[in-house]
């Protein structure tokens, strides 16, 4: 069973190339209460999970995941890897031992023909999409003030699909959407503010905060809030949130989908650590030093994510909801989870509210 640990131990796990290990002093075997049921592959599997972009808060319940003694005595390690400019967004690995999971929206997945084919959703990681689409103040007002600008998209090949989609609908025309040229890193938001794109299309929890971050080249202080505007886009459902997945081919692997149900095990555990204690989620973050962002500014940033995960009405990571022509969706893996959850762990969250911590602009 999963158990919550100290948040020194888990600041002790690096966020990038994660090894996970048996608390300091414990012993490498499995206890009954460390393992989530039968759970249990036959060898040892090394998981990597390719994130979306830079590392950002997003990472942070998987980190926790990571040190979750469910996982460390299954005899699993867990990485996770920013993408790498010029490659393939969905590197495919054919193996026993290794599993590759996957962070992206089903419009990204979409966008590749490889990853369309040879991958299915086994988790749903937000209840809505977190884009949100961000204009310098004194710039494009509405939707329709974009005609014929370029707009800079926080996320992968596939993501401007829905905004052009969007912009269409809402009267705006000759729209070009761009991609950071490499998405491993920090999002740099000068291009935005120095007149090169008119608009960015961002995630709440991390671009809107760098946008109202964003050192004003007059005055040398964060814009604010002041100094951009958030546009209205009408209705924004057909905009999907990220999902997880994996190879078709590997949901069919005994070892490899008992790792897969193991990791959701983790993960749900460390959304739920998350929503609970998000300034120690951001410690998480903070300390795993791949950050260049840094307190209440990641305090921030977890609201933010968590809004767009909680309240998860039928349980969070639930795929049954989730209905996208063109993609494979499958709950196979979440079953095998599920019935293995500590008691404890919440899904449903229906009390969550915002912890209320103000992005600090000062």
């Amino acid at each position: 069973m999963t158990k919550r640990r100290s948040l020194a131990s888990i600041l002790s796990i690096a966020l990038i190339a994660v090894a996970c290990r048996p608390p300091v002093g414990g012993s490498v075997e499995p206890s009954a209460s460390s393992i989530a049921g039968e759970l249990r592959p036959s060898k040892e599997i090394a998981v990597t999970v390719h994130l979306p972009g830079a590392p950002d808060v997003l990472t942070a319940p998987l980190a926790y995941a990571a040190a979750s003694e469910t996982i460390a005595a299954a005899g699993i390690t867990l990485n996770q890897v920013p993408p790498t400019a010029g490659e393939a967004p969905f590197p495919l690995v054919a193996s026993t031992t290794r599993l590759q999971l996957y962070i992206a929206t089903p419009d990204a997945v979409l966008a590749s023909a490889t990853a369309r084919e040879s991958l299915v959703m086994i988790a749903n990681l937000q209840q809505k999409t977190s884009m949100v689409l961000v204009a310098p103040a004194g710039g494009a007002a509405t939707a329709a003030d974009l005609s014929g600008t370029t707009i800079l998209v926080q996320g992968m090949i596939g993501d401007e699909a829905p905004l052009l989609a969007l912009l269409a609908r809402e009267g705006a025309e000759n729209v070009t959407a761009e991609l950071p040229a490499d998405s491993s890193i920090p999002l740099d938001l000068t291009p935005l503010f120095d007149g090169t794109y008119s608009a960015a299309f961002l995630t709440s929890y991390d671009g809107l905060g760098r946008a109202q971050e964003f050192i004003s080249f007059e005055s040398g202080l964060p814009v604010g809030p002041d100094g951009i505007t958030v546009i209205d886009l009408g209705d924004t459902s057909s905009v999907f949130g990220l999902g997880l997945w994996m190879e078709k081919t590997a949901q069919d692997d005994e070892d490899l989908s008992i790792a897969a149900a193991l990791i959701l095990i983790g993960l749900t555990d460390g959304l739920a650590f998350c929503r609970d204690q998000p300034s120690e989620c951001a410690s998480i973050f903070e300390q795993g030093g791949e950050t260049d962002r840094f307190g209440d500014s990641l305090a921030w940033s977890v609201d933010q994510f968590n809004a767009s995960v909680w309240p998860a009405p039928k349980g969070v990571l639930d795929v049954i909801s989730v209905s996208v022509a063109g993609i494979s969706i499958s709950n196979q893996i979440l079953e095998r989870a599920i019935p293995n959850l500590p008691a404890t762990i919440d899904r449903i969250g229906d009390s969550w509210a915002p912890s209320g911590v103000a992005l600090p602009l000062e």
